[in-house]
This record gives C-alpha cells, structure tokens and sequence, in this order.
C-alpha cells in the first residue's frame, strides 16, 4: 500500500513528468513528433493528439478517434477564426499566464539539461536494486509536520537508539491506533521514503528516520516485518529491471537537480519586511481560510490589499540579492507564477512559515528561469509548440464564446433553447468546414497506426504553478466525419 491515496487522478509529480516529457522529445527522429494534421498555418503532431487524447476527460461519445481528431482541428480553426487582433490577446492577465506556462516548460527543460541527462547508471547499483526490489515491508511509521519536533526525535534516536520502540509506544498512545502499512517497490512513493527502503536490505526492528520529504515534512518508520515476492516469469523480470533503472534514474536526477538549484540560491537569503510581511500574510490567510473549495496546493494570489489594508504597493516586501522588491513587483511576479504551497496541511498555526516557503519557491523558479533564459531554451521548438497549444485552446474557447454570445445578442437563438444552441453552433462550424477544407490534411498513414484507450485520464503535476499536463479536450462537435479534409502523403 502506497503512502500515496488514490484519487481519480492521474498525479505526476515534477519530475516524473519532465522525465515522460523530456524523453520523448530527446532525439530528432521520434515519431510523435510526426505532423498528423495540418491547418493552414498551424499543426497538430501525433504527440499532441496523443496528450490531447489520454490525458484529459473525453466525454463518451467524444471517443471516437475520427472524432477526437475532428475536435482538435476545430479547436485549430476557431484559434484562426480569432486571429491576431483580439482582446483576448491584449489581456495583460492572458499573456502573463502564457509567459509563465512557457517558463514552467523552460524551467523542465532545464532540469532536463542539466540533471537528467547527466546521470550514469552502475549496474551493480542497479543489479542491487533490482534483488530488494522483490520486498515487500510491513511499517509502522507516522508522520511529523513539525521541523523542530523531528530534530528532537533525530537527536533522542542518535544518542539512545534503543529507546526507538519507546518512542513510537508513545506515539500509538496518542494516536490511538498503530499506524502500519505495507510498502512494495512500485508504490509512487516520496523518493526519500522508496531510497531508505530500497537501497540496502534492512531487517526487522530497524528504525529509519526521521527523513526529510520532499513536501518538507518528516517520516520516521521501523520495520515491523518483510517478505521477498520473487518474480518468475522473463517477461515480469525484464519488466522490473526496466522499472528499477527508471527509478534509480529518477532518484539520482533529483538530487542532481536539488544541487543544481542549492548552487543557483547560494547566497540569496530573503529579508521579509516585517510589517508588509504581516499584512499580506493575514490578508491571505483570511482568504484561504474563508474559501472552502481550496483543495490544491496551488493558491492564487491576484488581489493584493489596497492602501487601506494598512500597506501601499510600493512599500518594500522583500529583499534578495541586494535587490529590492516592492508589494508590486510580487504582484506582477505572481501573475505569471501562481504561489505553489509546499503542503496541503494549511492552518492558523503554520500559515506563515508556509506562506514564506511558497515566497522562497517562487524566488527559486525566478532565479531558474534566468538561467534558462541565458541557455536561450526559450527558443526551443518543443517550448514554443506548448505555448502554441495552450494559446489555441484559449483562443478557441475564446471564440466560442464570442460566437454564442453574438447569436445570443441578435436573437438568432436563446438562451434556454439548448437544442436551438446545439443546431446553431453546428452549423456554424460545417460552414467553417466548408472555409477551411481546402487548407486542412491529414496524414492518414501515420493516423491510421495510432490506437486510442477508453479509459479516462486526468493528469495533473502537483508542486508546480501549471498542474495540467495538457489543456482540457475541446468538446466541439460529437460529428467523427473526416470527409472534408485532404491525405497528406
């Protein structure tokens, strides 16, 4: 059992999917890079449909391929409708959120350059790896959300080991239960939690922790028992030696990537303005508190308190590197980088150290984009394709909706006639058909080969400011028909 709770979500953490990401884009000759449909000026590669199709919620009789694909070109078609004169396009808010999709995006990159690709991977390492990848551990362990709390409990184990069983006695007594899981290897596990396990054997009795998460809790366990699950078919070994080289890949990359980022902020310590601090941080948590619908660990911070709030948006907030920021530098900061909180375990008492935690990320994805703009990857054909995706799924609902309201505004249909809206935005897009027939192709050669699933997929990546793998599927038209488009060979 994962540590992990299931949820109807596909969760990626950052760098699983810079890893799915990046590996699909390292080499020129991969084949999702193939153009599957062309649309005028624009393009849609096997790789987009491909993320476009499983990894959002399609609806049921959206499923079809034709059908998928009939979607993704009209989604091309309406963004060409909208043009590049719109007021969508003058939105400063629109265009901060495109800057900071693209940086996200630079900033996986990066971490591609310069953590992923830099690992070597020891066979014995792995072949060891590959051996303790057959356990299974029964655990007992609790969680400790408390910084100084688990330096207590480090220093008391390093000093009386023995009092280890103790401990976590007195722990039950206040949980009121004993809190045991069992943990095999292929559980999505924190990779502290998989390394401490899965590195070297440990016997039963042995106490690990407290280690540091990646969230910025602590874990303590002791080993209550293990069981070794040989595995004994070929297909199953060579599929667990694959696993096992992925997952040490993964973990050698974060702490590549954690150094990498360590070097980056060495030196830079920030200095809250205590004052401008106090304010917005009771400002926020006032917000978050009275806001039930927060789930996420993303918060979004656009309304800064006005003057009469007690502070003006050119006071100081914080200084790092020599280098002032001012109440409104952040809020323009914030415009393109939503603040992304370290837990979801937000409440009165820890709202502060956390909402300087979300400061300090924030501040670290400045400093890594600087970077990655002075390696040029905002040049990259792969960042500049996401940012074209994402800006053709907004402009296309965009002018969706312009083209409803404008029916709505002549009287050509009504509000409540559902199916008179139905029949009317049908009819729009065929004459759109009609417009743009001569300019679409389809290589058929390559669409012909792709197979869809029918199970729904939602994927999201926690801790960053984007959590969408993908923008949602553009549920146009339930027609499949392919019939007015051209055969690219």
């Amino acid at each position: 059992m994962s540590f992990i709770k299931n949820t109807k979500f596909l969760r990626i953490s950052p760098l699983f999917f810079a890893i799915l990401l990046l590996v699909c884009t390292s080499t020129k000759d991969q084949s999702d890079e193939i153009i599957l449909a062309q649309i005028g000026e624009k393009e849609i590669t096997i790789k987009e449909f491909l993320q476009r199709s499983e990894l959002t919620i399609r609806p049921q009789n959206f499923k079809d391929k034709n059908t998928t694909l009939n979607n993704l070109i009209f989604e091309k078609i309406l963004a060409l409708e909208a043009g590049d004169n719109n007021q969508l396009l003058e939105n400063p808010a629109f265009q901060a959120r495109l800057k900071g999709i693209k940086e996200q995006m630079m900033r996986e990159k990066l971490y591609y350059e310069v953590a992923y690709n830099k690992v070597e991977l020891d066979s014995h390492e792995v072949k060891n790896a590959y051996v303790l990848s057959m356990r299974e551990y029964e655990l007992e362990f609790f969680t400790i959300h408390n910084k100084e709390l688990a330096e207590k409990i480090e220093t008391v184990l390093d000093s009386a080991p023995q009092r280890a069983d103790e401990m976590f006695k007195e722990v039950e007594k206040i949980l009121k239960e004993k809190p045991v899981h069992k943990v095999n290897y292929k559980d999505p596990d924190d990779y502290v939690i998989h390394e401490s396990l899965y590195t070297n054997p440990l016997e039963v009795g042995t106490v690990v922790g407290p280690k540091k998460l990646s969230n910025g809790d602590y874990i303590i366990m002791k080993v209550l028992d293990w069981v070794d699950y040989p595995l004994i078919s070929g297909h199953d070994q060579r599929v667990r030696w694959k696993e096992v080289k992925e997952k040490i890949q993964k973990i050698k990359t974060g702490k590549l990537w954690q150094s990498y980022q360590s070097d980056i902020m060495r030196g830079k310590k920030i200095e809250f303005n205590n004052q401008s601090f106090k304010v917005l941080s009771n400002w926020a948590i006032e917000r978050y508190v009275n806001n039930n619908s927060i789930d996420s660990l993303i918060f979004q911070l656009t309304e800064i308190p006005s003057p009469e709030a007690g502070v003006k948006l050119d006071s100081p907030f914080f200084t790092i590197d020599n280098i002032l920021w001012t109440i409104e530098d952040f809020r323009q900061e914030l415009r393109s980088h939503p603040l992304v909180f370290r837990t979801k375990y937000l409440n009165r008492n820890n709202f502060n150290e956390q909402f300087k935690l979300a400061i300090v990320d924030l501040m670290r994805d400045y400093y890594l984009t600087q970077e990655a703009y002075k390696k040029s990857l905002d040049n990259l054909e792969d960042v500049n394709r996401t940012v074209e995706l994402w800006n053709d799924s907004f402009l296309a609902n965009y002018q969706r909706k312009n083209i409803i309201d404008s029916a709505l505004a002549q009287g050509l249909i009504h509000e409540r006639d559902k199916l008179g809206i139905i029949e009317y935005w049908e009819s729009y897009l065929f004459n759109l058909q009609k417009k743009y027939s001569a300019a679409i192709k389809i290589n058929y050669n390559e669409f012909d080969k792709i197979s869809l699933t029918n199970i729904d997929y939602f994927a999201i990546r926690p801790g960053v400011p984007y959590p969408l793998a993908t923008p949602g599927f553009p549920s146009l038209i339930s027609s499949g028909s392919l019939s007015y488009t051209k055969q690219d060979n």
